[in-house]
């Protein structure tokens, strides 16, 4: 990889992407949660440290018309430096357990799945929404 190619790979251009698939849509706290990552590469080759696994909650405040996220960290997959080549397309299989003190679900709240990728100068994530009862 270029110089050029590094540089705009640091800075966001031509992210790789991320899926998160679960099987089942439903869960407990407390009850383990399976699923596959899907990842596919960018325009460019991305160095890859660390996949972050969270349960992610979003609450609506209607009476304050505003938005509040919260995020439990429940795993991590982590690589001695994988180098993501362009276009690449790697899955990963996962398994995570509902924290006992999560947010249950409702008209107001909402679960996700959310994976990251520990990539210096990105924010790169995919999400799935679950229903935590």
């Amino acid at each position: 990889m270029g110089f050029l190619d590094t540089l705009k790979s640091m800075v966001g251009s031509g992210a790789p992407t991320v899926e998160v698939k679960l099987q089942k849509t439903q869960a407990s706290v407390m009850e383990s949660v399976k699923g596959t990552i899907t990842v596919t590469g960018g325009e460019y080759d991305t160095s890859i440290e660390r996949f972050n696994l969270y349960v992610l909650s979003k609450e609506v405040h209607p009476e304050k018309k505003k938005e509040s996220e919260s995020e439990d960290k429940v795993g991590s997959i982590s690589f001695n430096e994988y180098l993501l080549a362009k276009k690449e397309v790697i899955q990963l299989p996962f398994q995570v357990i509902i924290p006992k003190d999560n947010l249950l679900s409702s008209a107001a709240i909402t679960n996700y799945i959310k994976v990251s990728i520990d990539i210096p100068g990105k924010d790169v994530f995919g999400v799935s929404e679950i229903k935590i009862q």
